[in-house]
Formats: structure tokens, C-alpha cells, sequence
């Protein structure tokens, strides 16, 4: 089996830089509409998904068929289960502490990466991850220390996102429209399930007034502009250098801790945010290297 191309590490470096600021985005409105239940926050996520990736694919033409069949459905199914627990911490976490374990996903890619794909990391990425990963846990300790059921379903949340990230770099062949538009629509499917069964436990449908329907579909929006993006970036490069560009979420959701929900970082979290900027330097350093040391493009 021919291994997937890698030609485009900085392109791919930009399109996951990308990607993590419109799933912040995605996230500090998640937990500004908290009041709306999870299932239904999640299926408005997928539908939106589903309607911008039919969209795009009807505009750019041609055959959403999937070559790989097996593979698609895994990242579909690992990436449903990823976005369920990830909505469930986010209305359920303060923004920055959640986004701190979902996006240990990029720790279990190095290791995920490695064995189904054989994918070798330079010592310049695990340096990054390293220092990434002493960031997190600087940032989460306080939350840490709680030990509560939230932050095993934000950390599931980082696993099941790793496992479909994985799935996604074996997809590199498949059209990026095709893998959103299966991903959408086995998502919504499964979140409408729970959106039905959460309704008939009881759980209130939400005041659909202007400013929550504003709120769902900025969500919507950003959330599809992140998965386009994402798709995109694993296709370009190594699982675990792109996976690494996502903890540039965890500063972006204590940013916005600070400016929006008015939770301002602890010492401990100001020393994890150095962290995490420095391991994202380093991951810099390591894709503009990758990139010098590509064979040079024949001229057209």
C-alpha cells in the first residue's frame, strides 16, 4: 500500500492553524449557549456540517463516491463519538479547562500514528508535544485535582478524536468534500437519535428567539470552516506534526475565558500558555524544516 503523500508541511501547518481558530470559535459559543441541551447543540453542529459540505461538493462538481469504505466509516463513527463528548464538556466545563483535555488528542496521534501507519516522528515534534502536553496539564490542574466524570468525557473526547484524526491521514486519497459530507451525515444521524431520546427524558426545547438562532448558526459556520480546513491539512502531512498545530486551541480558549466569560487564568495557567506557544514554535521549526528538505517541484 502506497503511504500517503507528504509534500506540504507549512500548508498543512496553516490550514490546521486554521482549523484550531474556528473550533475555538465553535467552542466559546457551544458553551455560550449552554442552556440549549448538548444532544440537540450537537446535532444543530452536524447539520449545519452536512448542509455547508453538500454545498461545496455540489459547487466544485464530481463524485462524492468513497474508495475506502472501512476507513471513512471509522472516522466517521470515532469523530461522531469525539464531537458527543466534546459537546458534553463543553456545556458541562469552564472553556478553557475543557478545551484542555479535548485537545490532548494530539498526544495519543503521536502514538496512534506510529502504529497503524508507521509514521516516525522527529525528535523536534515530540519536543513540542512534550512541552504542549506540560502546558496542559498546567493549564487543567485545578480541574485536575476535581477528578470529576466531566473530565474523563473531555479526555475520551481527545482519544476518540485521535483515532479518527488517524483514520483521516489514511483518507488522504479520498476527495476532502466526500470524507466531510460521510462524516456529517453518519454524525447527524446518531446526535438526532440522542436529541429524540433527550427529549423524551424531559429536556426543554430552548427559546428560539434571534440571538440563539444567531448563536447556532455562528457555531455551525465556524464548526464547518474547521472541519473543511482540518480534512485538508491531515491530507498534507505527517498525523502527528499537524495533530501538534491543535494545541494552539487551548491559548485561544483561555483568551477567550478571559475576554468573554471573564475567568482570568491562574499563574499556573499563564505558565502552561509559555509552554504551549513554545511548543508550538518548535512544531514551526520542524514543518519549515520538513519543508526545505523536499525535493525541489519540477517547472511546469
Amino acid at each position: 500500500m502506497t503511504p500517503p503523500p507528504r509534500d506540504a508541511p507549512l500548508r498543512a501547518l496553516s490550514f490546521m492553524l486554521l482549523a484550531a481558530t474556528s473550533f475555538a470559535a465553535m467552542n466559546a459559543m457551544a458553551r455560550g449557549l449552554r442552556a440549549i441541551p448538548w444532544p440537540m447543540l450537537a446535532l444543530s453542529r452536524a447539520l449545519f456540517g452536512l448542509g455547508v459540505a453538500l454545498a461545496v461538493a455540489r459547487a466544485r462538481g464530481g463524485s462524492l463516491a468513497v474508495h475506502n469504505r472501512a476507513t471513512m466509516w471509522e472516522r466517521s463513527l470515532f469523530g461522531s463519538l469525539g464531537m458527543l463528548c466534546t459537546f458534553y464538556a463543553l456545556t458541562h466545563m469552564p472553556l478553557g479547562d475543557a478545551t484542555a483535555l479535548l485537545n490532548t488528542t494530539p498526544l495519543w496521534i503521536a502514538v496512534l500514528a506510529r502504529v497503524r501507519m508507521g509514521e516516525r516522528s522527529s525528535w523536534r515534534v515530540k519536543l513540542a508535544l512534550a512541552l504542549a502536553f506540560a502546558g496542559v496539564v498546567l493549564v487543567e490542574r485545578p480541574g485536575l485535582a476535581v477528578g470529576d466524570l466531566t473530565g474523563l468525557v473531555a479526555l475520551a473526547a481527545g482519544v476518540f478524536g485521535a483515532m479518527a484524526m488517524v483514520s483521516l491521514r489514511r483518507l488522504a486519497g479520498e476527495r476532502v468534500d466526500a470524507v466531510v459530507v460521510h462524516f456529517s451525515a453518519v454524525a447527524s444521524v446518531i446526535t438526532a437519535a440522542l436529541t429524540v431520546h433527550a427529549l423524551t427524558r424531559g429536556a426543554r426545547l430552548p427559546d428560539l428567539g434571534a440571538p440563539t438562532v444567531a448563536g447556532v448558526m455562528f457555531m455551525g459556520a465556524s464548526a464547518s470552516l474547521g472541519q473543511l480546513a482540518m480534512t485538508r491539512a491531515y491530507a498534507l502531512d505527517k498525523a502527528a506534526r499537524v495533530g501538534a498545530a491543535s494545541f494552539a486551541q487551548v491559548l485561544l480558549a483561555v483568551l477567550l475565558d478571559v475576554a468573554v466569560f471573564h475567568r482570568a487564568p491562574v499563574a499556573e495557567s499563564v505558565a502552561g500558555i509559555a509552554l504551549i506557544v513554545t511548543g508550538g514554535a518548535a512544531l514551526v521549526w520542524d514543518a519549515s524544516r520538513a519543508q526545505r528538505d523536499l525535493p525541489a517541484s519540477p517547472s511546469r
